[in-house]
């Protein structure tokens, strides 16, 4: 049976160039700005939030708020360890694909 990665193999050889050459490429262009453009959006998500967690008048709105800023945090920082780990193995991922 013939597996994905020696598929791609194949595929690349044919061509003489390396299958995941426009992917690494695109990850190196556009890593440093997606981290900027996520850490930009997730502050003003933050501070939006926030501000609304300061204005509740009642306990309910605010423990609504304070679960939804808990989310917000935890999806912020699962992007953010997720971009950072997918621009930390563009090169091992490369070279594995070469091999």
């Amino acid at each position: 049976m013939l597996g994905f990665s020696n598929l791609i193999s194949i595929l690349a050889s044919g061509t003489g160039a390396s299958a995941v050459d426009p992917l690494y490429n695109a990850i190196s262009l556009i890593g440093p700005y997606a981290l900027g453009v996520v850490i930009a959006l997730g502050a003003i998500y933050g501070v939006i939030v926030g501000y609304r967690f300061a204005k509740a008048k009642d306990t309910e709105e605010r423990a609504k708020m304070q679960k939804i800023l808990v989310n917000g945090c935890i999806g912020f920082f699962a992007i953010i360890v997720l971009i950072g780990i997918l621009y930390a193995i563009r090169g091992p991922l490369s070279r594995w694909m070469n091999s």
